[in-house]
């Protein structure tokens, strides 16, 4: 039966520095004291404080190469507002550390967006506090490692909440939030000694069309490249049995595997054949079976002593479950990264309603090896695309599930039994917060856009096409200015429904053409299996339809990529086939850079002016979404502007010169517009320079 959830929580009281930290540091960036050897003298002392948000785990996932951080939110207040407000934002800055003396390389920055939620228990009477987050990033510094010899970087993770840890500065501690770093393992890059003409081809193609599938390549080129991929074979318990010996590898540990298979066939032929191994190797069969019927005590975890899962969450920009594990030691995995190694299994559930009910959702697959650590561990991590098109609650009524996620070593774990555990793994379970959207009755199928040019489309005026205030990137967190156009590629985003089929129409307002969106595109999937993700070509039918693809093989929920082109304001719509409603949204695109004009009153003679001359000219910026700009020069201080220059000619400029001045400098013009340019980041980008050259004086 479940229990009422509506148990009344500890109020929490904002304290001061929590809620007007922005304008604590608007009178002083260095008011709690976080900026090394900032001249500013702090205020009062507060750094990497956790009351309210906390890293907690870190891991990297070599096949997919996204790095993870996971955080919880410990309280109900103190996030700047509720769902149906723009609440406020973790940060989360990724650094790897190659251990090559360059140091901690930026790989970027993630943010999620998070707000006040009133306290509650779910159907065991627990509070649903913590709330588990995660933030994902690709990494983004390209390293070669080889199975005979790992790169093992150091990954940190940096949560801030409110404001962005600076770029390039890993020793950065945030006020409130915390850091976070384990060592990682790339995946090793096999090399092909001689390349063949063939293969020569392919490799020119797939450089000359990265949107192209390796299954696309192949079939153009004829080159079959899984041939050239080194295919290491599963170990044999012969060859487990005498490793063990030399790294000194419990039986109980390497023949796990094997015995659970002999109980699981005990009368096949391999079974026989394995047991005359151990039997030679004096190893007893019916000890190890013995122990591995031993009942553990904590029902939540069995043998942790070489993998042990740490933390699940929901990355909130994504919609994805990440669960994180460490790899304890350095033997006991079936072999090295030159060898097919073993597997580590992730099994997730789910409690949709609330009801102290789990729904088996799927398990990931990892391979691990033997590897020769620098620490203690190593952090990996995998992820599951959760679909809730179904389970989507409006704002007001914020959407609290449970989660679980199961480990188990080399033996898939249960999928009809929740609290299961096999001899080796542990579980843990989370509270997590489904993003607010449109409510959906099961089965019922409506045209609906998520995103748009990568805006949520309730962030897009439909008066202007321009983005409104408080919009950022759906998949990355990060702010766009407000009143910005779309510009390259508009990529739309919303819920798939398999079975059915839609078109994506495109209007110009201005000119009135019509036209359909028909190009192929690339859409990409998760996968089970430690290979990483699964690509699938999107194609219209001879009707100009695309089909819905199934959630798995769209985890981004992409639906149409766009290149609508100009200056013009369209209106886009989305229609099913067999459903009557339509969906629409307009935006205005921009795809012309800010002009830039920069003279210099020289008669086009670089070495007019003399040591102690003033430089004249003028500088001239227009863009009509124009964002900033930026005047600067060798010899003198720089001039900065949010809107655009008198026309032409411009601004004019004078530039004084010292008698000793540096006789090598020049004049730099800088703009920068507001467009969402395709679809990830924002910003059309001009410059204009003009060298000058001061001659000495006679």
């Amino acid at each position: 039966m479940k229990k009422n959830n509506s148990t009344k929580t500890k109020e929490f009281v904002v304290q001061p520095e929590r809620k007007h930290f922005q304008n604590m540091l608007a009178k002083n960036p260095n008011y709690f004291g976080n900026i090394p050897g900032s001249k500013l003298k702090a205020n009062y002392t507060l750094i990497s404080k956790t009351d309210y948000e906390q890293l907690t785990c870190v891991g990297y996932n070599p096949d997919t190469e996204n790095m993870e951080a996971t955080f919880s939110i410990k309280k109900s207040v103190g996030f700047s507002g509720n769902l149906c407000s723009a609440g406020s934002f973790e940060y989360i800055r990724f650094y790897l550390d190659f251990h090559d003396g360059a140091g901690f390389i930026d790989q970027g920055i993630v943010a999620i967006n998070v707000h006040n939620i009133t306290g509650s228990n779910d159907c065991n009477g627990n509070s649903i506090f913590p709330i588990i987050y995660t933030a994902t990033l690709k990494k983004k510094t390209s390293k070669t490692s080889s199975c005979t010899n790992p790169v093992l970087p150091t990954l940190k993770a940096i949560l801030s909440w409110s404001i962005e840890p600076p770029v390039n500065a890993p020793s950065w501690p945030p006020v409130w939030g915390n850091v976070m770093d384990c060592d990682v393992q790339l995946k090793p890059a096999f090399i092909i000694e001689e390349v063949s003409s063939d293969m020569s081809e392919y490799l020119t193609l797939a450089i000359d069309s990265p949107h192209l599938t390796s299954k696309q390549l192949s079939e153009i080129t004829g080159v079959d490249i899984s041939q050239f991929k080194l295919q290491p074979q599963s170990p044999h318990l012969a060859d487990l049995v005498k490793k063990s010996a030399k790294f000194k590898v419990p039986a109980k540990r390497f023949a796990y595997k094997a015995v659970h298979n002999m109980i699981k066939y005990p009368i096949s032929e391999i079974t026989l054949m394995d047991k005359a191994i151990l039997s030679d190797a004096k190893i007893s069969v019916s000890q190890l079976i013995d122990e591995y019927s031993v009942a553990t005590m904590d029902t939540s975890k069995a043998n942790v002593d070489y993998e042990e899962l740490n933390c699940v969450g929901l990355d909130y920009n994504t919609e994805s479950l990440v669960a994180t594990f460490k790899i304890k030691k350095k033997y006991g995995y079936s072999g090295d990264l030159c060898e097919d190694g073993s597997k580590e299994y992730i099994s997730f559930w789910i409690d949709w309603d609330d009801n102290c009910s789990w729904q088996y959702l799927n398990t990931v697959e990892l391979k691990v090896h033997d590897i020769q650590m620098n620490g203690d561990s190593l952090c990996y991590s995998v992820s599951l695309p959760l679909d809730s098109t179904y389970h989507k609650k409006i704002c007001s009524n914020p959407n609290m599930i449970r989660i679980r996620s199961v480990l188990s070593w080399n033996v898939a774990p249960s999928t009809t039994d929740p609290d299961k555990l096999e001899y080796y793994g542990n579980r843990v379970d989370a509270h997590i917060q489904i993003k607010p959207g449109v409510e959906i009755n099961p089965g019922d199928v409506i045209p609906l856009f998520d995103a748009i040019g990568g805006i949520d489309v309730a962030h897009v005026d439909d008066a202007t096409g321009l983005t409104k205030s408080e919009s950022i990137f759906v998949f990355n967190g990060l702010s766009v200015p407000t009143n910005a156009p779309f510009g390259g590629v508009v990529v739309i985003n919303g819920p798939s429904f398999p079975g059915y089929r839609y078109k994506i129409k495109i209007t110009n307002l201005i000119d009135g053409t019509v036209s359909y969106a028909s190009n192929s595109f690339i859409a990409v999937g998760g996968s089970s299996y430690s290979s990483g993700n699964q690509h699938t070509n999107q194609e219209v039918d001879s009707e100009g339809f695309y089909h819905f693809l199934d959630h798995d093989k769209n985890i981004l929920k992409v639906l149409a990529r766009i290149t609508p082109g100009t200056d013009d304001k369209f209106l886009i719509e989305m229609e099913i086939d067999t459903i009557p409603d339509v969906v629409s949204k307009t935006i205005q695109m921009n795809n012309t850079k800010p002009i830039l004009n920069l003279t210099v009153d020289d008669g086009g003679d670089c070495t007019y002016y003399t040591k102690g001359d003033t430089i004249t000219g003028h500088y001239y910026v227009y863009d009509k979404h124009i964002h900033s700009w930026k005047f600067g020069n060798t010899w003198g201080a720089a001039v900065n502007g949010t809107f655009n220059t008198p026309g032409m000619p411009g601004v004019a400029f004078n530039i004084p010169t010292p008698a000793n001045a540096y006789p090598c400098g020049d004049v730099s013009l800088f703009a920068k517009d507001k467009t969402i340019v395709n679809s990830q980041g924002w910003g059309y980008e001009a410059w204009a320079s003009y060298n000058i050259c001061l001659k000495e004086n006679e």
